[in-house]
């Protein structure tokens, strides 16, 4: 079985967001690309937010895209936003978000 998320049309501004049940410093965000190559350049030009900041602009058709954020770079969020501004699906297999609660960052800093 093949799972993946997409949207449901492909209209300019699709947007799919996770929502991570908190408040966190975020560190880093991977999103895996669906491997059908059909659909692999879909996500090129995807903008990843972080609530309303801008980490990163996907390009090419690789497997998996990385965001990771210098450490002199803090951004603090409850949700991540992928969205393409093209009129085209948006199309991918996972989001992993690497971050730590505002709790554990009070605690270690």
């Amino acid at each position: 079985m093949r799972t993946h998320s997409h949207t449901n049309s492909g209209a300019a501004d699709n947007k799919i967001w996770i929502k991570l049940g908190g408040l966190f410093r975020v560190y880093s965000v991977r999103v895996w690309n669906i491997r059908d190559s059909s659909y692999k350049s879909m996500f090129s030009g995807t903008n990843i937010y972080v609530d309303d900041t801008l980490i990163g602009t996907a390009s090419g058709s690789w497997g998996f895209h990385d965001f990771s954020l210098p450490e002199e770079k803090v951004v603090y969020g409850s949700k991540v936003t992928l969205h393409q501004p093209r009129s085209d699906y948006l199309f991918l297999l996972e989001v992993q978000v690497w971050g730590m609660s505002v709790q554990q960052h009070r605690l270690f800093n």
